[in-house]
């Protein structure tokens, strides 16, 4: 996981994304959306509960990935298919 800063402009863009997103399910940015959307979206909710962390959100979606995050004790967890972020 990377620590980002919340004070510099990746770390500005990311909180900006999860402040401005209404998205709590998969549903509310696919019609229909696969079974690995699905799979993935199970473990970024299941790392948030181990993390003690709440307010699942997804930040962006596209035809092939989403990035979703959550509050933490620590900061702002931010998950994408290639990385994991912590904003703080």
């Amino acid at each position: 996981m990377q620590t980002i800063n919340a004070n510099t402009k990746k770390g500005q863009a990311l909180l900006g994304q999860y402040n401005n997103s209404r998205a709590a399910y998969l549903s509310d940015v696919y019609g229909r959306f696969s079974t690995a959307k699905a799979r993935a979206d199970y473990l970024c909710r299941d790392r948030m509960a181990h993390e003690n962390g709440g307010d699942y959100r997804i930040l962006s979606a596209s035809g092939f990935v989403f990035v979703c995050g959550w509050r933490t004790a620590e900061g702002l967890r931010v998950e994408t298919a290639k990385n994991s972020y912590l904003v703080k």
